[in-house]
């Protein structure tokens, strides 16, 4: 069950009360961003050291599947080292419930229709999408061999390879990703703004993270039930479950074609 106290602190101004009476502020959301990033280019720096000093002729594949491996396994898990030591060990001292991770205020049993749901309903989005652009770029004769070259890409890895950025994919930036713009960041936006508006930018924020166009609009609108269900359930442990099985779902796809 939810703590009492979370229940108390409303705001005095009419502001909707924080989520989960947490304490995480947009700064400390802002410094776990920064870590990121920093982490993300030590280790396109590494990578890209060690394909310039190696002396066995490994492939670019090889040192693709380095960067994703290490991008995927690596970087969260020194993020979450260092936050830990930074905002929970000293700073703030924040609590695992300040960051979502606590029991649900109800048994999830609605995310056997939550889950599948969401899942639908993004794809329906971007595919509708997808259908207006081809539709109305249908007189320009562009060239497809974008998603032809994806495949390729793809089959070509190692199935060990395919199967550790599957790991990442599916298991460990789920985990990561909800504790960041689910537990820190929305959980923070909700000590300033209306619920519907907390929810709405912290699937802004996600989708933008992923930088990819053709994928912003699928993220955008998952993000909105991610947000939704940490908003209803007063965990992200929800949050979690759909977004280990939407993820499952795209590496389930993707490894196929190994």
């Amino acid at each position: 069950m939810v703590d009492s106290d979370a229940h108390q602190e409303s705001g005095r101004d009419g502001r909707a009360r924080p989520l989960l009476g947490t304490r995480v502020r947009l700064r400390h959301t802002a410094l776990i961003g920064a870590f990121t990033a920093v982490g993300i280019a030590l280790v396109l720096a590494g990578v890209r050291l060690g394909s310039s000093l190696a002396l066995l002729p490994w492939s670019g594949m090889f040192w693709l599947v380095s960067a994703v491996v290490a991008l995927l396994l690596i970087t969260p898990l020194v993020v979450c080292v260092a936050g830990h030591l930074v905002l929970m060990r000293r700073g703030p001292r924040l609590r695992l419930r300040d960051l979502g991770l606590t029991r649900p205020n109800r048994f999830p049993v609605g995310l056997l229709l939550w889950v599948p749901l969401a899942i639908v309903t993004s794809a329906s989005a971007t595919g509708a999408t997808l259908g207006l652009l081809a539709a109305l770029d249908s007189s320009s004769g562009a060239d497809d061999s974008g998603p032809s070259t994806t495949s390729d890409l793809v089959a070509e890895l190692p199935p060990a390879a395919g199967l550790a950025i599957a790991a990442g994919t599916v298991i460990v930036f789920p985990l990561f990703e909800e504790i960041v713009c689910r537990g820190m960041l929305h959980g923070a936006l909700s000590r300033r703004v209306a619920p519907w508006a907390a929810i709405v930018l912290s699937a802004l924020v996600f989708s933008l993270l992923h930088v990819t166009p053709l994928v912003m609009l699928y993220v955008f609108v998952l993000g909105l039930w991610l947000a939704w269900l940490h908003r209803r359930y007063e965990s992200i442990l929800p949050s979690i479950v759909l977004h280990c099985c939407n993820n499952a779902l795209v590496a389930l796809i993707a490894l196929s074609s190994l």
